[in-house]
């Protein structure tokens, strides 16, 4: 049997160490990629936490909105129970006169126009006369309310007394303060009818100049006036029904001849005749330079439709 050489085993080593070598090589280069794995998800997870946070911050600022927004419907309910009472307001109906006191006895202060708004002031006891403050001089007077019209809560304007009245002195000659028709002041020891007298009432228009003009306010004051009572004094014209047409003022013979449409009721006794008849009468007549007077209604004379003949 023949043995290796000293030649061969030499080579033969050399291999083996080879191999041993190669072996080991190959060991520690699957070693390394397991060290590279574990430390490459540490580096990955680090910047994406980071990220995520910072877009929260903002939707956090979006949702805390101030709540005061909400509170404004709820206070505008409380403040609308102002429109419950309207303050009053008086409009005058037709020219009229505004006096001392509320009465017509009382002497005129102003002259109130239609349409004219003056300021309320107050009321009498009867809310019969009204307390205003006249536009013009700011003066303050009584007003009645047969000629207004009061609008609003009148509740809460005071009630006034009046001035004691003056005493009752009737004239059939009054001073001229203005355009007036009259009325009549029942049982008061006058020479008109049976034991009554005449009392002028003011339009509340001051004489123009023009005689058949103001003649013609004269009588439409007195016919447009539809109440029986007037404060007190009684209106004997209160169920006619009048309308002037044609006034004609005769300056050679001083006569007045006023023509009306309508009809007027004949009175029930001598007495009322002589109240209508003093009434109208005297409404045109007072006028300066007037002497006498006819009044027409279409071809007849009122005259004769008013008359009472004995039976």
């Amino acid at each position: 049997m023949s043995f290796p050489t000293h030649t061969s085993a030499k080579l033969l080593l050399t291999v083996i160490s080879f191999l041993i070598i190669t072996a080991c090589g190959s060991t520690t280069a699957e070693e390394a990629p397991v060290t590279v794995d574990t430390v490459t998800p540490i580096e990955t997870v680090d910047p994406t936490p980071t990220a995520s946070h910072t877009p929260f911050i903002p939707t956090a600022t979006e949702t805390a909105l101030p709540p005061t927004a909400t509170m404004t419907p709820t206070q505008e309910p409380t403040t609308t129970p102002t429109p419950t009472s309207e303050p009053p307001v008086i409009v005058v109906n037709q020219d009229s006169i505004c006096r001392i006191g509320p009465g017509l006895i009382y002497d005129i202060r102003a002259y109130l126009s239609e349409g004219a708004v003056p300021i309320l002031l107050g009321q009498d006891q009867e809310n019969a006369w009204w307390s205003v403050e006249e536009p013009i001089h700011n003066n303050t007077c009584w007003v009645s309310s047969e000629v207004v019209t009061v609008q609003g809560d009148i509740n809460s304007l005071p009630i006034f007394t009046p001035e004691p009245t003056p005493t009752l002195e009737p004239s059939p000659t009054p001073k001229q303060k203005g355009v007036f028709y009259y009325v009549v002041a029942l049982d008061t020891g006058g020479s008109v009818g049976c034991g009554d007298s005449l009392v002028p009432v003011y339009v509340g228009v001051p004489s123009s100049g023009d005689l058949e003009k103001d003649i013609h306010t004269s009588l439409h004051g007195l016919t447009k006036l539809k109440i029986k009572d007037l404060g007190g004094y009684y209106n004997p014209l209160h169920n006619a029904h009048l309308a002037i047409g044609k006034i004609k003022f005769h300056e050679d013979s001083g006569n007045v001849a006023v023509h009306f449409s309508g009809s007027i009721p004949k009175p029930k006794d001598e007495c009322e005749y002589h109240r209508v008849r003093g009434a109208l009468w005297e409404t045109v007549r007072h006028y300066r330079r007037v002497k006498s007077v006819t009044f027409w209604i279409g071809n007849k004379l009122i005259g004769d439709l008013i008359a009472i003949i004995d039976r």
